[in-house]
């Protein structure tokens, strides 16, 4: 079995001058004891046992229309004397085609200006990504645009927190509950104008392999552990949400006594959220995850985690298919690159807005002193966030 990560309480200080070639190399030592080549060429021989690694089809695709869409946020917030102000861009470009309405490629930027709950920037992020998503669906239902597939930076399936059903008033609380929604309304629309959605997982720290594939002990993520085992040009099919909610708890069942306590308490947690989402949005059973590694040389040859969102015209393997064939030397599909450089918060772009900011309070305050103080930042060491240089 291999070991179990070391807990927090174990973690080593060091003096600077020796943080590199000390506990660096206690840190090489522990990951190469749990990722020994050995065992993990073992796991490569059960994956394939059971089918679960599979060649990437190679077949001529035709022209695809699809859009990629990311968004970025301030995290954390800027901290401005009377608040904080955070900042969501939403980018967009459609590939492989010409739209009918929308713009090829635009970015849409967002302000809130709040008192507290400075997390709140991400879950905004997320609901103004469905919102958009929507709006495109709508369009194609509409006849106003065409669209084959959907390509999001990021995830399909809502991540919440896990006590969220008991906080049903707080702010945070109905913001996320607003996202469920929306993720519903996008996938329903999504099942009626047979359009497919996919979610490119870029931090994919989840563990469902060793879960699928019934394999305790292993404590290397899904993202790490495909890189090593899989070939160019093959992929690993993780079934959906749904199953893999089954095989976690078959897999609690089978390994309680044997799994440590923290692996056990992460594995219910994660069980609790996926079950909860598939309450609460209808279509969420549909959404199913693979991890591939296309034949395109890319640096580090890094696997790829996606969720996808079938139609009847894109199947899994052809989604699959497709994604490898555009993916570029980052390791993601060349489109989502792209959207990625797009919506970047530059500090430039942060001083515009804290300026543009100062001066409407100005106009409609009638007190420039009273703007200052409501729009000047609360640390002003934190300057350079916004483009000054000391």
């Amino acid at each position: 079995m291999i070991s179990e990560e070391r807990t927090p309480e174990e973690v080593f200080e060091e003096p600077i001058v020796s943080l590199a070639k000390e506990t660096v190399a206690l840190e090489a030592k522990r990951i190469a004891s749990i990722a020994k080549s050995e065992k993990l060429r073992e796991i490569r021989r059960k994956l394939e046992s059971q089918r679960l690694i599979l060649r990437i089809p190679r077949r001529k695709l035709h022209r695809i229309c699809s859009v990629a869409l990311d968004t970025s946020f301030t995290d954390p917030p800027l901290e401005l004397t009377g608040g904080k102000l955070i900042t969501v861009i939403r980018s967009h470009i459609f590939y492989g085609c010409r739209p009918r309405k929308n713009p090829r490629a635009d970015s849409k930027g967002f302000l809130r200006f709040v008192q507290e709950f400075e997390d709140l920037a991400k879950v905004y992020s997320k609901i103004i990504e469905r919102k958009f998503v929507i709006e495109l669906l709508k369009d194609v239902r509409n006849g106003r645009e065409q669209l084959d597939l959907v390509m999001i930076d990021g995830e399909i399936f809502p991540r919440i927190p896990p006590a969220l059903r008991f906080r049903k008033h707080s702010i945070m609380s109905k913001l996320y509950w607003k996202y469920l929604d929306l993720t519903g309304e996008m996938l329903e629309l999504a099942d009626e104008t047979d359009v497919a959605i996919v979610g490119i997982v870029k931090r994919a720290y989840g563990l469902d392999i060793p879960i699928v594939a019934d394999i305790p002990g292993l404590n290397i993520n899904d993202k790490a552990l495909a890189t090593y085992i899989l070939n160019p040009g093959e992929w690993i099919d993780l079934k959906s949400y749904s199953e893999v909610a089954c095989y976690i708890e078959e897999f609690i069942k089978k390994h309680e006594d044997e799994l440590p306590k923290s692996t056990l308490r992460r594995l219910k947690e994660r069980d609790r959220w996926i079950v909860g989402v598939l309450e609460y949005v209808d279509r969420a059973p549909d959404v199913e995850l693979a991890v591939y590694k296309s034949s395109t040389p890319t640096f580090f040859m890094l696997a790829s985690k996606v969720e996808l969102f079938i139609s009847q015209r894109f199947l899994k393997d052809r989604i699959v298919s497709y994604l490898s064939s555009i993916t570029g030397i980052n390791g993601v599909p060349h489109p989502i690159d792209l959207v990625d450089s797009m919506c970047r918060i530059t500090p430039n772009l942060l001083q515009i807005f804290q300026q543009q900011l100062y001066k409407e309070l100005m106009v409609k305050l009638k007190d420039q002193k009273l703007a200052m103080s409501l729009a000047g930042l609360i640390n002003p060491e934190k300057m350079y966030r916004i483009g000054f240089k000391g």
